[in-house]
């Protein structure tokens, strides 16, 4: 489905001044922060340029199933689920076009036991057999007057975005805000343009939120061979803003090997713990990182989202609910998607209930929903869903556990962030890729807490030097990151 939305542009600047749009585009938009970081480079076929988490992500598609807990775990962090799939799924406009799947065992073993299912396909149930009997949430259908409840903003409302992607309610007084804040002094500049907004702008709007303060202009007024080259438009500055100290209890040791001429890291040798660390931010949701970073945490027009959402909830009530509100202002991780190891608060979400009559089939007898319902065809609708723990042996449902196993395993980790079982022999490449003489080679084991691990988050949003920029940035603590564009 494509949506409407209509522009006013500044003809001599060829710019957007404002938009103006109904309540679909506006929930395609919020939906933005729910998003997992690892959903938006899938999205952008491993191309998103987003830091370094393409690599990351790729080092995860990579990485040898032995150092895995399980098979699975490499679906969790390719394809990151979000905690807000039953509501996102409504969206007149979705990125992610993939429905929303859950996988049963057999419905014999069903009837026999407790019903455990998966968010992952082919994860061992308790009676030993491949759960892969595959059920798609479907859409909610049209309510009986015609009018839905909307997603996270209200029905039948209007509203005026930015360039920036500030949101607020349509009235006369904001859209000539925004007339004041471009200089527009002669109404004959002006053009109205309508466009059709759909999958592939919207994705190309959510790839430029981390990079761009003005993403409608950069999608709707610029030729795509400009937008691709301009992904790499912000850099770290070594003028730095601190990030708050939240928690010092609980930290990890990392060896980093410098190169001293340079100050720079060659690589790190991590530990599992480490690791899990930093795989991990693929399944965090756009929201949840600017929750985490704090206010002004200059990742391009993501602050500008989640301040309207703060913003909207107050006098004019535009947020359908406060349950809507903490979806976007604080989403949390997808159901198992935490790890034991993981020094950044960010909250798992709790056991699923979901209406099992949206579902195309009934769990049990894999017979059409218009006639069969879950548990035995009873017509039970809303239940608590027990959902086996991909990332534990043995089908447990507690939460916890890590990414990549091994005790005493180590790991290779660059400056850009691929990732490989450590090895001398295959960091001397790296070593003369660099020009790193032996004499100029230096180890350095540094402390990672709570504090190192918000500035790596950050970093890897925006630096192709991560390690460096966290940990050997000159006259300043290892914490403090800050972006300025070129």
């Amino acid at each position: 489905m494509a949506i409407k939305l209509k522009l006013l542009i500044d003809k001599e600047k060829n710019r957007v001044v404002l938009a103006e749009s109904d309540e679909y585009f506006v929930d395609t938009l919020f939906s933005f922060l729910t998003i997992p970081i690892g959903s938006v480079v899938r999205l952008s076929s491993g191309k998103s340029n987003i830091g370094c988490m393409d690599a990351l992500q790729e080092s995860v598609k990579n990485l040898d199933s032995r150092y895995l807990q399980t098979e699975a775990v490499r679906e969790m962090l390719l394809c990151p689920r979000s905690a807000c799939e039953a509501r996102t799924k409504d969206l007149a406009l979705n990125v992610d076009t993939e429905l929303t799947r859950y996988y049963r065992c057999t419905s014999s073993c069903i009837a026999r036991c407790k019903p455990l299912f998966s968010t992952v396909k082919n994860v061992r149930c308790r009676c030993g057999q491949v759960m892969a009997n595959e059920v798609v949430l479907e859409k909610s259908k049209p309510a009986a007057d015609g009018i839905n409840e909307g997603v996270f903003v209200k029905e039948t409302m209007r509203f005026i975005i930015g360039d920036d992607l500030r949101v607020s309610p349509i009235s006369t007084e904001t859209s000539l805000s925004q007339l004041v804040k471009h200089g527009i002094r002669d109404w004959t500049t002006l053009e109205e343009k309508s466009v059709d907004v759909g999958a592939n702008e919207a994705l190309h709007i959510l790839r430029r939120l981390f990079v761009s303060t003005t993403p409608l202009t950069d999608v709707f007024l610029r030729k795509p061979e400009a937008l691709e080259d301009a992904f790499d438009s912000l850099k770290l500055s070594p003028e730095d803003i601190v990030i708050d100290k939240k928690d010092t209890r609980k930290e990890m040791s990392l060896k980093l090997l410098i190169n001293k001429s340079n100050n720079k890291v060659v690589y790190a040798e991590a530990t599992i713990d480490f690791l899990d660390l930093l795989i991990s931010f693929l399944t965090f949701p756009l929201g949840s990182v600017v929750k985490l970073l704090g206010p002004g945490s200059s990742i391009g027009c993501l602050d500008n989202l989640h301040k309207s959402v703060e913003d909207l909830s107050g006098g004019d009530d535009c947020i359908i609910s406060e349950d809507c509100r903490a979806m976007l202002l604080d989403p949390k991780l997808s159901l198992h998607s935490g790890c034991d190891s993981q020094l950044l608060p960010v909250v798992e979400a709790g056991p699923k209930t979901i209406d099992s009559s949206k579902f195309s089939s009934c769990f049990v007898c894999g017979a059409d929903n218009n006639d069969h319902y879950y548990f035995g065809c009873s017509g039970a609708t809303n239940r608590e869903f027990h959902f086996i723990n991909p990332k534990v042996s043995g089908a447990a449902t507690e939460c916890g556990g890590g990414f990549v196993k091994g005790p005493n395993m180590k790991f290779m980790v660059t400056d850009g962030l691929d990732v490989k079982p450590l090895s001398f022999i295959s960091g001397i490449p790296i070593l003369y890729r660099f020009n790193v003489p032996i004499s100029d080679v230096q180890k350095r084991v540094v402390s990672v807490g709570v504090e190192e691990a918000l500035s790596l988050l950050k970093a890897s949003l925006f630096s192709r030097t991560v390690l460096s920029d966290v940990f050997c940035q000159k006259n300043a603590n290892q914490s403090e990151i800050k972006l300025e564009r070129k």
